[in-house]
């Protein structure tokens, strides 16, 4: 019989994967956006909102679960590597809420740049994959800093 800490732990698992993985898929779709026709445009852009929003919805599913997986390990909220983790997770949270919507609302307007809007989609994709490899990096090592 699996233990609950087990179907959680799978399930937390299972939710990093898609919290961090469609992002690496979205960095050829961006590269593709660099030199794609303007006609060409709107698939891959609905291809990368696609993949932020599964980022999105699995990582509520991945700080429910690991609330959960704290509570049962029997952590407490002043260890360092969970009050590091949640501050970095609450940096996560404020960058994705900024990062690519007002970049994605430029196509079709006159501040469009094509080679400006595939850049800043790199660059904010490879900047939300490494808060997200520090998160895990915690989560993994549970550091012991204090």
């Amino acid at each position: 019989m699996i233990s609950i800490y087990t179907l959680l732990l799978y399930i937390h698992i299972v939710s990093a994967i898609l919290s961090i993985g469609p992002l690496f898929v979205v960095l050829p779709i961006v590269k593709k956006m660099n030199t794609a026709a303007h006609i060409e445009m709107p698939p891959y852009i609905e291809a990368f909102k696609g993949a932020i929003t599964i980022v999105k919805h699995s990582g509520h599913v991945l700080v429910v679960s690991g609330i959960l997986l704290m509570w049962h390990a029997g952590y407490h909220w002043s260890t360092s590597w969970i009050v590091l983790t949640f501050l970095v997770m609450l940096a996560s949270i404020v960058f994705l809420a900024r990062a690519f919507k007002p970049t994605l609302r430029t196509f079709n307007t006159p501040a469009y740049d094509q080679k400006k809007f595939a850049l800043l989609l790199r660059r904010k994709a490879w900047m939300y994959i490494c808060l997200l490899l520090i998160m895990l990096w915690l989560m993994v090592a549970k550091p012991v800093l204090w």
